[in-house]
This record gives C-alpha cells, structure tokens and sequence, in this order.
C-alpha cells in the first residue's frame, strides 16, 4: 500500500512522536509511505531514517490563533488554503497514494485535495476545540464530510463531536513501544544520587506553560507538604515555548516565595526519558486545561511509575482511579497534596499501583494495540480503494517513476 501522511509541523513533540512510531511500523510491514511536512525541522531526519520519503511545502495552511486574529493574517491563510489543496491533490494524482491521512485537525487541505482526487481519506483528530466552540460547530462537519474514517486519540476527543459524527470516529490510544518498559537501572540510579539521593523524588514532565500545564499547582502542593515530607525534591523536566519564557520567570518567582528553592530542580529538555521515569517515586500530571490524551501518563506508566494527574480530558481515561494512580481536580493544590501524602505514606499500596501500571500499559497502550487498531482502519479503507477503481494496482505502478523523481528532504 501506498500511504500518504500530512502533519503540521517538523518539530517533535507527542504527535510527532505518535506519528513516527505509527509510520515507522507500517513501513517495517512493507508499506511505501510519504510524509507532507510545513518545513524543515527534528522530525524530518527521523523520518528518513526508517525509509519513510518525506516532502516539504512551506505554504501549508495551518490553523494558527494567532495568525488567524488578524484581517491580514486571515486573508493569507485562505490563499495557502487554496495553494495547498492544488499542490497536495497534484502529489496525491502524481505519487498514486491509496490512502491520505491527516495527523491534526489544523490541516484543512489534505481532506479537500483526497476528496478532489478520488483517495480515501482518514483524520486523525488529536486536538480540543473548546477555546473555539462557535468554529467547532461548523468545521466538525467539514472533518466529517470529508473523511471515510475519523481517527480520535482518546474518548474525550471523540466527544466533541456531534452524536451523528461520533458513529464515524474510532478511538485509538497513542500507542508506545514494546520497549518503552525497558530501564536500565542503574543509570536511573546516577540520575537520582545526582540530585543528592533524596528520600522522594516526584516529577513533572511537559512544556512549562502557566495555567495550561499547572506546574504552579504542584509547587503550591508542595509548599503544603514541606513540613510532613522534607527530604522531597521535585524535578521540572521541559521548556518553555518560544515566546513563553515569562511562564519560568513566575514558576521561578512562585518557588520563591513559597520557599522551595532547594527542593525543585530544573531538567530542561531530555531526550529519553524512560530511565528519568523509573528514578522519579511519582510522577505528576497538573494540567489545569483538557488534554486530549497526555503521553506522559503512559510513558511513566510503562516503567511501573505511579501518576497523580488531573480529572480532565483524556487523562482520567489513562488513571485508574485507586488502582494505577490517583486523579484530583484541575487545579486543586490542597487535593494534589493529599494524594501525594496517601502515595507516599502507604508504600505496599505505591507498590501494587507499579505493578499495575505495567499490566494495563501492556494491555492498553502498547503500539501493538494501537497499530492493529490502525492498520485495520487503513485495510478497510485499501480494500475500498480497490473497488473504486479497479485498475488501482496500474495507476500505482504507474506512479512508480514519478514517485522516484519527487524531490525527497
């Protein structure tokens, strides 16, 4: 099969990620797959190092809030609109794609160009759209029309969605890596004794966002605890996003003044964090504003870490209550401290939840899950194809030439 995948940025951040491993899988299996990306970037090189072709176009129309506010900006967005659905429908009639996916609800073309060209299209929906409920009510029904399969990352995904769109959307968890439970301990043991072997060790793991990622709610948590549990460090892993460095300016600050200067460390960025995960006792999850699904819970999941996260979005979906974790409202400081105190006061009840964490990762979010799911969404959509247009397998061969012709990056 030929696969067609569009994506929103070059970066690498959980989709990214979800998608690589999702992509790299097909093409394990045999599969020729493409990549359209906005530009250069991280994801890029990844991708060609596992034979997957990728294309650039610049002028993708990516929904943007920002550029979107203005009279210019809207104006230039419809015509990369326009730009991008003839140039995506000429690379789908050139390549001879059997199937177009869309890996974001922020890319409006590739829908319309599968739809112009004739291909089965799929839409992976990973994105809330509650900042924008008056567009949402209008573009569901864009997605819906022009989409065989609709593709949601978790339940609360799909439940933005119309009751009649929700017959159309399937929902597949981001699935990860056999080897993603895989640590090497005594690597996780050096980054604990770096931090100066502390008797708890609790992190947080995401883009350092005030409000949104709720960084603030656990150093207030932590000022609440301070006295019962004072040998406690807490590690801050991520960064701000450009334009953002205000957001560590005032996490700084609020450490400060609650006088938790010496028990939280700042990790910055780290690459693979599996071994970071099974050196932390818990890791927490604050977000204040709805996740669709939140890799975090899962990744710390797989190395048997216990998460405390917020009763929002799509986390709620990951966390057993009681059982792999605990759950606590967003933004509630006095409830994430008591689920931290119960955590850490009861270790024979901290040790079921590990074991538990590797059982329902193992069974639930595993890529195997979520690759069967998929690949099944993808054959039901090839099959069609091929009883569409019945001489399909000469359109593909014949593409064969111009597809070693495109230009790759």
């Amino acid at each position: 099969m030929v696969i067609l995948s569009v994506h929103n940025t070059a970066d690498i951040y959980g989709a990214s990620r979800s998608l690589l491993r999702m992509l790299r899988r097909l093409t394990k299996d045999g599969h020729e797959v493409h990549v359209v990306l906005p530009g250069r970037g991280p994801l890029v090189n990844l991708l060609l190092e596992h034979g997957i072709n990728v294309h650039r176009y610049e002028p993708l129309a990516v929904i943007d809030r920002n550029q979107l506010r203005s009279f210019r900006g809207a104006i230039a967005f419809a015509l990369n609109f326009q730009r991008s659905v003839f140039w995506l429908a000429a690379l789908m009639l050139r390549q001879g794609f059997d199937v177009v996916h869309t890996n974001s609800a922020v890319i409006p073309a590739p829908a319309l160009a599968a739809k112009f060209t004739g291909r089965r299209h799929v839409w992976h929906i990973r994105e809330f759209f509650s900042d924008f409920p008056s567009l949402w009510k209008l573009y569901q029904w864009y997605v819906g029309l022009l989409s065989a399969q609709i593709v949601a990352n978790s339940l609360a995904t799909r439940e933005q969605f119309s009751a009649r769109l929700r017959k159309k959307c399937s929902v597949i968890y981001n699935g990860l890596d056999e080897d993603s439970g895989v640590i090497d301990r005594e690597n996780a043991q050096r980054f604990r004794a770096s931090l100066g072997n502390p008797k708890w060790l609790i992190g947080v793991v995401g883009r350092i966002k005030w409000v949104r990622k709720g960084q603030e709610v656990l150093v207030k948590a932590a000022a609440l605890l301070a006295n019962e549990f004072p040998d406690t460090r807490y590690v801050v892993v991520g960064s701000c996003a450009p334009g953002n460095e205000d957001h560590l300016v005032r996490l700084h600050e609020l450490i400060h003044e609650k006088g938790l200067k010496e028990r939280f460390i700042f990790a910055g960025e780290l690459e693979d964090l599996r071994d970071i995960y099974a050196a932390f006792d818990l890791t927490v999850v604050p977000s204040m504003m709805p996740e669709p699904f939140g890799c975090v819970v899962v990744e710390s999941m797989a190395v048997g870490t216990p998460v405390v996260g917020t009763r929002i979005g799509g986390i709620p979906e990951q966390i057993v209550d009681g059982t792999t974790g605990l759950l606590f409202e967003p933004g509630d400081e006095v409830g994430l401290a008591r689920a931290l105190s119960k955590l850490m006061s009861d270790e024979a009840l901290r040790l079921s939840m590990a074991d538990a964490c590797r059982r329902r990762f193992q069974n639930t979010f595993s890529l195997d899950t979520a690759y069967s799911k998929f690949s099944e969404i993808i054959g039901l959509n090839i099959r069609e194809v091929n009883q569409r247009y019945p001489s399909s397998d000469q359109l593909v061969c014949e593409s064969a030439d111009s597809r070693a012709q495109t230009t790759s990056t």
